[in-house]
């Protein structure tokens, strides 16, 4: 187990340095560069301080009286330019290498960020739902990708600590022999106590990654403009900060009491490692007396065994602290390697061209945090090219769900979904999103401008002129663009500045317009039209069944029986299962449940 641990971490700190020094070479290679001069003029500038402080005594007890032209000419002043001269290099390094963590640090965000929206992008609806997901979803923007910098500045700190270290050891090593070695165990007990108490505060995080997936959601619900007047209007606002402040004032007493033990040994550990330390300087000055050194040897003495010393604790101190960030950072690496069942549950086949046949055989479903709740029941549904369906029932008679199960955005559990005659499980990555154009009851309203909410689907950079012309007045999106006089460049919702709000029902008719942009060989509308009058509705409706055409196929959802007349089957769900099927003339002929339900409309 304790190998694994190991095992685990070391893998993860070469993810972290494979992410730092792949993505930004150039940048973190020349930060490490002057790392190494930057501490090189450091430790040489001890020995040259000391240097210069044995001339200036010289100059103190030899000269009566001083002389500027005759300064210039000393070795003192030689020291003292050459001191500027290195403290001009630490500096510039310095600077440069804050100036180039700015840009690692700010990289880092960006790229770390961008790949989660594409892990999010890639994974299917059943893999984004897991908990397991969820949580790694929050806890990396919290937790995971600022410690993944913490770990790449800690591990470049170790070269430059180590530099320091082995440089002023050898020169103290040179005088004081092997007793330099005990500055070591000095810094020991103050890095034991310390790691200890971050692995305390890290466990405490982990634990409480649901407590912040709450108070995210609380903040998420307060701050979107959308739910303002249900909110402000409703007095939720009370009760949003209320639970907002309670749970967070629960997670920082835990957090903070944790945090304190840290500082609080931290500061008591290192007092005890400080003692330890100035009493090897009183061994040196003891030495520096029987050896008759000079003020400036002592005093170059003195600082590189200051030197030793907190060299040596950055350099533990770091390997545990890098210890402890890999336990974040790791979290960050699982989402990126996380493995729904659409990363191993797909073959390889291609659809060809056209549109192709669906068929549903025997399939039944239940949602994966519910499997003993079965949603859809031994489903079969057979799909020509070109045919216009619709399933209609009630709230909870399963319709959505297969609205999801047709998307892909869930596995197949029991029975058959078939595309072309082959199983969507052999199909390659993508094949049916090709195919497919989903309008979904929960469609996004996006603060884009009015072009961009149709054409943010297309997977064309340049607007297709013909094509939206085309959908914007299927849609009747022009016909309201006229009424409210708005521009396709007009900026939509409240979000930005000059933001026009629409009605429900002109941001239904552009998540229609949305779909049909995409072009596709199957269109799915599901409740399409739940903020949009009768009237509008049906022309609408004429306007896409013209747009689809006989070679296409549209999929119709609804619990309306207004317009069904239109299509030429539908599937009657009831409880998950269809219960009955048939052409509007055929099921009102058969006289049961539908027709019932028909003539009550």
């Amino acid at each position: 187990m304790i190998l694994q641990n190991y095992k685990k971490k070391i893998l993860t700190l070469l993810n972290v340095l494979k992410f730092i020094y792949g993505r930004y070479t150039v940048t973190a290679v020349t930060r490490d560069i002057l790392f190494v001069i930057g501490t090189a003029s450091e430790v040489y500038s001890i020995t040259i301080v000391g240097k210069f402080i044995d001339e200036v005594a010289k100059i103190l007890l030899d000269w009566n009286q001083f002389d500027i032209s005759q300064f210039f000419q000393t070795q003192a002043f030689i020291h003292l330019v050459t001191i500027l001269i290195l403290w001009s290099i630490l500096q510039a390094c310095n600077q440069a290498k804050q100036h180039l963590y700015n840009v690692i640090y700010e990289r880092v965000w960006e790229d770390a960020r961008y790949m989660m929206v594409a892990k999010v992008s890639k994974s299917n609806l059943q893999d984004v739902e897991q908990e397991k997901f969820q949580d790694l979803l929050t806890y990396s923007p919290a937790y995971s990708i600022d410690r993944i910098i913490q770990t790449y500045n800690s591990f470049a700190g170790i070269m430059s600590s180590m530099v320091r270290f082995v440089s002023a050891g050898i020169i103290i090593f040179e005088t004081m022999s092997w007793s330099v070695l005990i500055l070591i165990l000095f810094v020991l007990p103050e890095i034991i106590i310390v790691h200890i108490r971050r692995k305390k505060i890290r466990g405490y995080q982990d634990e409480k990654v649901g407590k912040l997936k709450f108070l995210n959601y609380l903040l998420n619900v307060t701050l979107t403009i959308a739910n303002f007047s249900e909110l402000r209007v409703n007095d939720t606002f009370a009760y949003t900060k209320r639970r907002y402040q309670e749970e967070y004032d629960q997670f920082l007493d835990g957090y903070l009491k944790t945090d304190s033990k840290l500082y609080r040994d931290r500061t008591s550990f290192s007092i005890v490692g400080q003692v330890l330390k100035f009493s090897y300087v009183i061994y040196v000055l003891s030495f520096a007396i029987v050896k008759k050194l000079s003020l400036g040897s002592f005093k170059a003495l003195y600082d590189y065994v200051d030197m030793t010393y907190s060299s040596a604790y950055n350099v533990f101190d770091s390997v545990t602290y890098i210890s402890s960030l890999l336990g974040y950072d790791e979290k960050f690496f699982d989402l990126m390697d996380y493995e729904g069942f659409g990363d191993h549950a797909h073959g390889e086949k291609k659809l060809k061209k056209g549109t192709p046949t669906i068929e549903l055989k025997n399939l039944s479903f239940s949602y994966p945090d519910d499997p003993s709740t079965m949603v859809l029941k031994h489903i079969d549904i057979e799909i020509k090219p070109g045919e216009k369906i619709a399933f209609f029932g009630s709230d909870g008679s399963g319709k959505s769900s297969m609205v999801k199960i047709l998307a892909g955005l869930y596995q197949i559990q029991l029975g058959e979904y078939l595309v072309d005659g082959y199983s969507v499980k052999d199909l390659d990555r993508g094949e049916l999103k090709k195919k497919i154009a989903v309008t979904f009851q929960d469609f996004i309203n996006y603060n884009f401008s009015l072009r961009e909410n149709i054409v943010i689907s297309g997977e064309r950079k340049n607007v297709n002129k013909r094509l939206y012309d085309d959908v914007a007045k299927a849609s009747q999106v022009y016909d309201f663009m006229k009424k409210e006089k708005l521009e396709d460049t007009h900026i939509l919702g409240k979000t930005f500045p000059g933001g026009k709000d629409l009605s429900p029902g002109y941001w239904q008719r552009l998540a229609i317009a949305r779909m049909l942009y995409r072009n596709k060989k199957i269109f799915v509308m599901d409740e399409s039209f739940t903020f949009i009058d009768s009237e509008s509705k049906e022309v609408i409706l004429h306007n896409i069944l013209d747009f689809v055409g006989s070679e296409r196929t549209l999929i119709y959802i609804t619990r309306s029986v207004e317009d069904l007349d239109m299509f030429d089957r539908i599937y009657f769900f009831e409880n998950g299962r269809v219960v009955e099927s048939g052409s509007f003339k055929e099921l009102m002929k058969k006289k049961k449940k539908f027709y019932k339900i028909a003539k009550e409309s």
